[in-house]
């Protein structure tokens, strides 16, 4: 089945749907890390998203535009009834849309409802004191607070890190907002899976890039991930879950925002109610199929469930987001000279070292994100300094 009509050019069409498999939807800003994870799996895909890069439509059965407007997603998957349902970032940002999809689909995601619950900064600030966990001072208006940008001025439907800034005062903006005291520390992602039968288990922790400029983001943009060994700081974070499971009925792969201070504490940020970026470094570093673990959660069963052959594992693994520092015209040549960069550095077939690759033709402004690097090492610092070396042979390749 191919999904409803919606102008998806200058995208090529989607391969033929493989009908040996049970068939599933993700949709998300960006899907190609859960829609790759699906597959492997042993699902059929159906695709939404922003982007429709050229290693997405590659394993999907078919592939259609995420609308900017958000609320005209719903009609796409009206032929597909009672499929399957997972959404990735962006998506928790819409509840509304998470209602609706419920009605034609059967959503193995939060659900709207649990979305607006595990968002709200007050159930999530009641749930991290339980915890014995920090949690930032947050308003819901600037009056009275300092604008010495000591604190952050955050949108409430915040993904990625995008349109983070200091409050240096002036006119408050259009869309609703929060304003937050700012935290020093290093940026974690704890990754969790939650189930309504079983205790909370946890799946990885990663650290923001500490070569993070090397990529170019803008502002406080998510800029790639460096998986870290579990520590005992990780210890309330997952009762933190397992509270919010509790309290709200959270289910299934989340992630965990934290801010790690100097001090050792960690500070809770926000709760991401669906499969994070970060947990691509999971199956690189574990073996474990997310995509499984998480349908399974909601009681469907995969027909696979192994992800990689322990024997191949590395020992670290990260990924890092090349943006653009100019504007960019991707082109077949570009392409050519990228996949030879990339077979270099290939370590395993499940996976690649560059990942998200742009069509040919494609023009990517300044500030964009253009694609995705991955590597693997014996330490987490060892990643870091690799990702920032081949970033900045990628972006000779180019200019």
């Amino acid at each position: 089945m191919k999904l409803g009509p919606l102008d998806v050019s200058p995208l090529p069409s989607a391969p033929v749907p493989h009908t040996s498999r049970p068939e599933l939807i993700v949709i998300g800003g960006s899907v190609r890390f859960l829609a790759a994870s699906c597959r492997r799996a042993g699902w059929s895909v159906h695709a939404c998203d922003r982007f429709g890069d050229v290693d997405l439509l590659a394993i999907a059965s078919s592939y259609q535009r995420l609308p900017s407007h958000l609320a005209a997603a719903a009609p796409l998957f009206a032929p597909l009834p009672h499929l399957p349902l997972l959404f990735t970032g962006g998506l928790e940002n819409a509840p509304d849309l998470l209602r609706s999809l419920a009605q034609s689909t059967r959503t193995a995601s939060a659900s709207g409802e649990v979305v607006e619950a595990v968002r709200n900064v007050t159930n999530l600030a009641a749930a991290a004191t339980a915890a014995g966990l920090a949690f930032p001072e947050t308003h819901l208006s600037p009056a009275g607070l300092p604008t010495d940008g000591s604190f952050l001025i955050k949108p409430r439907a915040s993904v990625g890190g995008h349109a983070i800034a200091p409050w240096l005062g002036g006119c408050c903006p259009d869309t609703p907002s929060l304003w937050q005291r700012r935290v020093h520390g290093t940026p974690h992602g704890v990754n969790v899976l939650l189930s309504s039968t079983q205790p909370p288990v946890l799946l990885g922790v990663s650290r923001s890039l500490h070569h993070r400029e090397a990529t170019a983001a803008p502002g406080w943009a998510y800029a790639g991930s460096v998986s870290v060994p579990i520590a005992a700081w990780t210890a309330p974070v997952l009762a933190l879950a397992g509270l919010l499971a509790q309290r709200h009925g959270l289910c299934g792969a989340v992630g965990i925002d934290c801010i790690l201070e100097p001090s050792g504490a960690a500070v809770v940020l926000e709760v991401n109610p669906r499969p994070t970026a970060s947990m691509e470094l999971v199956e690189r570093t574990r073996g474990i199929c997310v995509a499984a673990k998480h349908l399974a959660a909601f009681g469907i069963r995969s027909p696979r469930e192994d992800c990689l052959p322990a024997s191949r594992l590395p020992v670290a693994s990260g990924k890092a987001i090349l943006y653009a520092d100019t504007p960019i015209a991707v082109t077949a040549d570009t392409l050519t000279q990228l996949a030879a960069v990339a077979a270099s550095w290939h370590h395993h077939e499940a996976c690649p070292a560059i990942a998200d690759i742009p069509h040919a033709g494609s023009q990517i402004d300044t500030g964009h994100p253009v694609l995705t690097l991955l590597a693997d090492g014996d330490t987490s610092d060892a990643v870091d300094d690799l990702l920032a070396a081949r970033l900045e042979d990628l972006r000779k390749q180019l200019c």
